[in-house]
Formats: C-alpha cells, structure tokens, sequence
C-alpha cells in the first residue's frame, strides 16, 4: 500500500491511504477470527460501514421506541384502572401546562421506566390533546418543587401529588 503525505494548513500533515490500509487490516483480522466469511463463499453483499451504522441506529431507535411504548401502556394502564379518569383528562385539556406535564408523572409513580417529556406529549396525543414535549419539560424546569430529577429520570414530588389532586377537585 502506498501512502501519501500532504501538508494541511497550521503545520500538519495528512496521511491518505492510512484509512483504507487499517480497514483492509481489521477485515483480514475479523476473517481470520472468523467473524467473517472466507472470499470465495458465497455471501450476500457487503454493506459498507455507513449502511451498517445505519442498521445500527435504527436498531437503538427501536429498542427505545419500545421502551417508550412501554411505558406509555402503562401510563394507558393506569388512567384505565384510575377512579377518575374522565376528570383526569379533562383536566389535561385546560391551559395549565404544569398540570398537563405533572399528570403522567402522577399516574405513572409506581411505572417502571422513565417517563420522559417525550412520553408526556405521546401520552395526550393519544387523547387528542397537544402537548409538545418541549413545552413539558419546559413547565417542570420552570416550576421547582413539582417533581424532582434523579439518574433514573423524572418523579413527582409530593408538592406535584397535592397539585394535581387539588385540580381533579376543581
């Protein structure tokens, strides 16, 4: 392999065939570990390292996506079983932005998973509420004393509980 140098501006220097030499190395690496098919056997075609970082991607954003999903059953789950689910949405259908953000975090206190701004919007879309999740993550952050942020994602706090329980009373 040849490589040749050229110098860029600032004082360096670049180096071009040194990437197509290490991939050509770590492909002859994986073949003789095994990780890859011999040439001559018949393979299906190769994909080249951006396809397979986009297999990748799509992979992550679906196990996500499932997660998500997940949690957003539970969510549906526990505004089924609640004893006031009507009086739950229709307080998720006035203007406080608090409350709509605070609700899935409420109903969601015994869920596992994080309930994300992200959630919250897919949550009152299924009700056919717009909710951005910006506009969620904004109210919580403005509003200290709601809910709380830990390593395992977004709580409500009890000054949240007593918030959303005093609105369900209205």
């Amino acid at each position: 392999m040849a490589f040749k140098a050229s110098k860029a501006p600032k004082g360096f220097f670049e180096v071009h065939g040194l990437e197509e030499f290490i991939e050509k190395k770590l492909h002859d690496f994986k073949q003789a570990l095994g990780l890859e098919p011999k040439p001559g056997k018949k393979t299906v075609a190769a994909t080249t390292p951006v396809k397979r970082a986009q297999k990748s991607i799509k992979a992550m954003k679906k196990a996500t996506q499932a997660v998500g999903d997940d949690v957003l059953g539970a969510l549906s789950h526990a505004l089924d079983s609640h004893p006031n689910k009507e009086m739950v949405v229709k307080a998720g259908k006035k203007k406080d932005q608090l409350l709509r953000a605070l609700i899935p975090l409420y109903l969601g206190r015994n869920a596992k998973g994080e309930i994300s701004s992200g959630v919250t919007s897919k949550f009152w879309a299924k009700h056919g509420i717009k909710f951005a999740a910006p506009n969620a993550a904004k109210a919580l952050r403005e509003h200290k004393g709601y809910s709380t942020r830990s390593k395992t994602g977004t709580a409500i706090s009890s000054n949240g509980v007593k918030y959303v329980e005093e609105a369900l009373k209205k």
